[in-house]
């Protein structure tokens, strides 16, 4: 039996309160809803709003020479979202990935923890209406996965629950049914492609060990499900100076155990980057990002550490998208508010008991979208939701272009009691996103 999930379900309070801001009394959806009328009309307001509309007045009229709809600097763009996947009880979404087929249709997967039998699936969904209801068309007891498109076939690297490596598997039908996955790399403890990269008939992506970065390459030609096609780079590892650190933390999830995770691969006008997520300091500094120099020279890919480099948001899982109209690279990473607490979270709500694991200075309330030239400078271009607890989160975001939008894919903790064991997988979309970037390039 399907199951299908729209934003026209009765909502719980939790939703409704999520998707509301203390300061919206609009009754209105927001921005991304079908039936949107803008609170204010960006052209009436750019002058005076100035550098934090974060987009010239010029940008606000369409190639009709029409007035575009925008919501105010203050308001998130994206609040309105639909839950693709709710987790049944003692289950958590751990990882999502999207992308959007050539006939227009989303398909998502998502990585499930079931506590119950200590195991990790994957649950598959697609939509066929832009993403207002999603079905789950299949399970697969599989660990981790993302999604890839190429040549009108839609690929997924992913790996067994019980073992390690990097396995591929492909779908013709929507997603439901995958062939058997092939291992391609053999001995990796985890994956982490959050973005990939074509370049020259080859296809390159993330690897970690927790501690330590690698990238793995395919050359298309050979074919994404031939083990002959790939190979690895070495491992490298970032260090972590005695400036970064202040205080001593001994709490936070994961922090004993990670340091780079969940890389992204960017080409940067043929200079080609792999930027990770830096867990640093138990999460005492936040939005700092690895950046490691990765080459191809003759079928050898070498990666090399060559600096960190503050990232909004680095601390967590983020997603960086080249974007060809524009030019620019866009990212969605989760801010935080109090990493060191130094605003005294715990006297705050001294009738909140968080567990050691999920502390209140590690928050992940706050969605962004971000803008770049070069992937390392960024711009905000707004937040694309806000959760109203510290316990809860919209985080580990999943970036997809369909035309003028940006779509997203959250995984999203609501009702699960903290930030991490997340019990949603929400769908978000930004309208007209480029409109959002001032001109940034240079001039002489």
């Amino acid at each position: 039996m399907k199951t299908t999930l729209t934003s026209t379900m009765k909502p719980t309070a939790a939703e409704v309160a999520m998707n509301e801001t203390k300061h919206n009394t609009n009754p209105k959806p927001q921005p991304g809803s079908p039936d949107f009328t803008s609170r204010r009309r960006f052209i009436q307001t750019a002058a005076a709003l100035g550098s934090l509309a974060a987009v010239p007045a010029s940008a606000a009229v369409d190639d009709t020479g029409k007035d575009k709809s925008r919501t105010a600097p203050n308001q998130p763009l994206a609040q309105d979202y639909v839950v693709a996947f709710r987790v049944p009880h003692k289950h958590a979404v751990m990882g999502p990935a999207m992308a959007v087929l050539p006939d227009g249709k989303y398909v998502a997967a998502v990585e499930i923890k079931d506590y119950a039998r200590n195991t990790l699936y994957i649950a598959v969904l697609l939509s066929q209406d832009k993403g207002k209801t999603w079905e789950k068309v299949c399970e697969k007891p599989w660990a981790s996965a993302h999604l890839f498109l190429y040549d009108n076939r839609l690929y997924m690297f992913t790996r067994p629950t019980s073992g390690n490596g990097v396995w591929v598997t492909a779908t013709s039908d929507e997603g439901r049914n995958w062939a058997e996955p092939v291992e391609v790399i053999k001995g990796i403890p985890a994956a982490g492609h959050a973005g990939v990269v074509v370049r020259d008939g080859w296809l390159y992506c993330a690897i970690t060990t927790v501690k330590k970065m690698g990238a793995i390459a395919c050359n298309l030609g050979k074919g994404l499900l031939n083990p002959e096609a790939w190979i690895e780079s070495n491992l490298a590892e970032m260090p972590i100076p005695d400036a970064l650190v202040s205080g001593s933390f001994t709490d936070g999830l994961g922090a004993v155990h990670m340091r780079t995770v969940e890389g992204n691969i960017v080409d940067v006008y043929g200079r080609m980057l792999l930027i990770a997520r830096a867990c640093i300091n138990h999460y005492g500094t936040q939005n700092m990002a690895a950046v490691f120099d990765l080459k191809n020279e003759n079928g050898k890919l070498t990666l090399t550490f060559t600096q960190l480099y503050p990232l909004p948001g680095g601390q967590n899982r983020f997603h960086i998208l080249w974007d060809e109209p524009s030019q620019l690279f866009w990212m969605a990473s989760t801010y935080a508010t109090n990493s060191q607490d130094l605003i005294h979270a715990a006297k705050r709500f001294p009738d909140y008991k968080p567990s050691p694991w999920h502390p209140l200075r590690e928050d992940r309330r706050i969605l962004m979208l971000s803008y770049s030239l070069d992937s390392l400078n960024w711009f905000q271009a707004g937040c694309i939701a806000k959760a109203e607890k510290m316990n809860q989160a919209f985080n580990s975001p999943i970036l997809a272009i369909d035309g003028k939008d940006m779509i997203i894919l959250s995984r999203t903790s609501l009702n699960a009691g903290n930030f991490h064991d997340a019990d949603l997988a929400t769908f978000h979309r930004v309208r007209d996103f480029r409109s959002l970037a001032m001109d940034i390039q240079p001039k002489v």
